[in-house]
């Protein structure tokens, strides 16, 4: 008899393989008869993860209108080819009984690409969108602004401290000096941000948090950041970034690249082209996939708009030689 661990890996796994599955069936340009015989028995094979993603992609309805209008250009477009045109057409039937049965379950807390917000996302106190930003007030003197993709809850306030926790994401936070003619007390600003805590009186600071790693950047002022590995002290133009493992040794930085977002520009100083198509990510719709691990490690010099990145795509392509595809829900392929 299976442990119920075993169970759970199983399930997870199968739950896995579905997602590939949909997301091959909406992406690939030859989908042939075989491969959709092989997606049904995947289905009859494995009847509850089926399930569980039939209902949830159904519920987001756009599927079955997308795939429609797919098919009448594929119709009109004809070329003389029957076996491709079957191929495609009897994938793409394939996938639309797949789509458009209704409900919400897995993919609604494990969506694939994260092409869509999870359920555990939508409980904090403030979120962000992609390419979203967005100002919070928490009091006279302290106010932050959350970059795109960005979760944060407001901790319990205390007679001497006033914050939020990072959950994910990346923000802003700038903390005047009290004005004379007001009561409110000098009280520290608060952040929290996986193993680490900062605290300010007067700074202005940049914090950024992507899976487990952290990076604080004090931009004015001074910030106190206090680790299970120990206090670190950051002035002007100084940087650090920790996990839960580790703290690294305090760097100089030149803040207005890190905080070019807050006038909608992503500054990119000799990074890995990988990295570019990471940060595009963050604020831009849809998935750009990088599928060729030699384009990824070439490096970028450059600025743009955050409102231009399908030109930024545009011209990776061109200046690497990289072959760009275009699929529906503006997924990318750069190979």
């Amino acid at each position: 008899m299976m442990r119920k661990a075993e169970v759970d890996s199983a399930a997870s796994h199968a739950l896995d393989e579905g997602s590939a599955w949909l997301l091959r069936l909406r992406s690939e340009k030859n989908v042939s008869p075989a491969d959709a015989a092989a997606f049904q028995q995947w289905c009859v094979e494995h009847p509850q993860a089926a399930g569980l993603l039939r209902d949830t992609w159904g519920a987001l309805g756009t599927a079955a209108a997308e795939v429609a209008r797919e098919e009448r250009a594929a119709g009109t477009a004809w070329t003389g080819e029957p076996s491709r045109t079957v191929a495609i057409r009897t994938g793409r039937r394939a996938f639309v009984g797949f789509a458009v049965a209704a409900g919400a379950s897995w993919l609604a807390l494990r969506p694939p690409m994260n092409l869509w917000p999870a359920v555990t996302d939508l409980s904090s106190d403030y979120r962000t969108g992609t390419g979203e930003q967005r100002r919070v007030t928490l009091s006279e003197r302290v106010t932050v602004e959350m970059n795109t993709q960005t979760r944060l809850d407001v901790l319990p306030v205390s007679t001497a401290t006033r914050g939020v926790e990072l959950l994910a994401g990346e923000a802003e936070i700038n903390a005047v000096a009290a004005s004379p003619t007001r009561a409110e007390p000098a009280r520290l600003v608060t952040v929290v941000a996986g193993p680490g805590r900062m605290q300010a009186q007067v700074a202005r600071f940049n914090v950024r948090r992507t899976g487990d790693e952290v990076c604080v950047t004090c931009i004015s002022g001074s910030v106190a950041l206090d680790h299970p590995r120990g206090r670190v002290m950051l002035a002007a133009d100084e940087q650090v970034v920790y996990d839960d493992r580790a703290v690294r040794p305090v760097s100089r930085v030149d803040p207005g690249a890190v905080i070019a977002w807050r006038r909608g520009v992503l500054v990119f100083n000799g990074v890995p082209v990988s990295e570019v198509v990471d940060e595009i990510n963050r604020y831009r719709s849809g998935k750009v996939i990088l599928r060729n691990a030699a384009l990824g490690e070439n490096r970028l010099q450059a600025q743009f708009p955050i409102t231009r990145l399908d030109d930024v795509i545009d011209m990776l392509g061109r200046l690497y030689g990289a072959h760009v595809t275009k699929l529906p829900g503006k997924i990318v392929l750069l190979s």
